[in-house]
């Protein structure tokens, strides 16, 4: 016998009703996971329209449509369209907006592929700014406890803007130094409250959490925001509050140790606004709060010896800074606690001073553009000191001098010098105090 269409209906209402209890009962769980493996959506306030649009139009196919978008866009890369990317990476960014790699790729693509096609600085700048704007403003906006995307953006800083390998750096550079003085005149938060618009542009514009910024502040002392190594800085430590892989870890810690040893090397910018000139001052007075970072980090736990290179290489640049300096004795403290990792140095005052002798006599041709831009301000500083007689500064003056002509007659050409050239050692004298 044939159940009734009316009691077939009902009992079909029935099960349905009872499986929608049943998946509703299921929902809190859900959220609970979800919150625990940090896969919770961006509420729909906090994301653009196209990207609501396309969730909800494309449903469960959005992976289906974003993995052919992948496929031609790696076909694009590989022949060199990389305008044509553009927009289809948008598309991606779009459809699977809280995957942290369709961002990166894009960003990447920004920053470096399609920059380095334009002759002009100014349009460079404006493809590399775009590519980290695209990161903060919209990638951590959909993604915001992916420590890659925090790698990502300080990257760009630590390498694009930071780094010597573009030929537009300085540009950069000064671009970045000249933002963050609309908010920054002097590179430093102020000591008191900061200003309303000072703040916007802080918070809005570069995306700083401004207690993160205080607690870098608290722990290294003030630091000239205008430089690229203390936006690394910031990215990194802002990264290594979120749960990260072992690798990603690793590679955020690095990226704050190596932006802390850079600021050691030149932590202070003075910018000369007619000349577009810029020279970086050391901080030796970071030297010991990097070193208890560095005893923290490696209190006898195995996971951060990878950090040992890193330790031997800020010791070398930080002893050889000092001399420069004319700081002898705390120069040999820190030689002694290199000698304690390096087996082939031998600990004693001897060795440390013929060791120290071959690299300050080390051939200026030889040094990369940060160590020659330090012992110039480092000889410049010491002629300087008022306790110097007349003779012994003007000996410091000339040594600058001539660590200057022969770095700058080094430069390969006149675009390796263009890129990696000093200013004019008259300038440089002029700026250092």
């Amino acid at each position: 016998m044939k159940m009734p269409r009316l009691s077939k209906g009902i009992v079909l209402m029935a099960i349905g009703l009872l499986l929608l209890l049943a998946s509703g009962l299921r929902h809190p769980k859900l959220i609970r996971i979800r919150q625990d493996e940090n896969l919770q959506q961006v509420p729909p306030e906090d994301t653009t329209p196209l990207v609501t649009l396309t969730t909800v139009a494309f449903g469960g196919f959005r992976g289906l449509v974003a993995d052919a978008l992948w496929i031609r866009a790696s076909e694009m890369q590989e022949s060199g369209q990389y305008f044509e990317m553009v927009q289809l990476a948008r598309w991606i960014t779009q459809l699977e907006p809280r995957v942290p790699e369709v961002w990166s790729y894009q960003a990447w693509n920004l920053a470096y592929n399609i920059s380095v096609l334009f002759p002009e600085f100014e349009d460079r700048w404006r493809w590399v700014s775009n590519g980290v704007d695209l990161l903060k403003q919209e990638g951590l906006k959909h993604n915001p406890v992916s420590p890659g995307l925090y790698w990502d953006i300080g990257w760009m800083y630590q390498h694009k803007i930071g780094m010597d390998f573009d030929l537009s750096h300085l540009y950069y550079k000064r671009q970045l130094a000249d933002r963050i003085g609309t908010a920054l005149p002097e590179g430093q938060l102020p000591e008191g409250e900061i200003s309303d618009a000072a703040r916007r542009i802080l918070t809005r514009d570069f995306k700083f959490d401004l207690s993160i910024m205080k607690d870098l502040e608290s722990s290294y002392g003030p630091l000239d925001w205008r430089l690229p190594e203390a936006h690394s800085l910031y990215w990194s430590t802002a990264g290594l509050r979120h749960n990260a892989s072992r690798f990603r870890t690793r590679s955020l810690r690095r990226m704050q140790m190596q932006s802390l040893a850079r600021l050691m090397q030149g932590g202070r910018l003075v910018l000369d606004q007619e000349t577009e000139n810029m020279v970086r001052l050391p901080r030796t007075e970071l030297i010991p709060r990097i070193l208890e970072t560095y005893s923290e980090l490696m209190d006898g736990r195995p996971e951060n010896t990878y950090l040992e290179t890193n330790y031997q290489n800020f010791l070398f640049s930080a002893l050889v800074l000092l001399g420069e300096m004319g700081q002898i004795s705390e120069s040999l403290e820190l030689y002694t606690l290199l000698a304690e990792v390096d087996e082939t140095l031998p600990p004693d005052r001897n060795t440390f001073q013929a060791f120290l002798q071959q690299h300050l006599a080390q051939d200026p041709s030889t040094l990369s553009r940060t160590q020659a831009m330090t012992r110039v301000v480092a000889l410049l500083q010491n002629a300087a000191d008022p306790d110097l007689s007349d003779v012994r500064a003007r000996g410091f003056v000339q040594m600058a001098k001539q660590v200057h002509r022969l770095y700058q007659q080094s430069r390969q050409g006149e675009q390796h010098l263009k890129r990696t050239g000093l200013p004019p050692f008259e300038e440089m004298q002029r700026m250092v105090p």
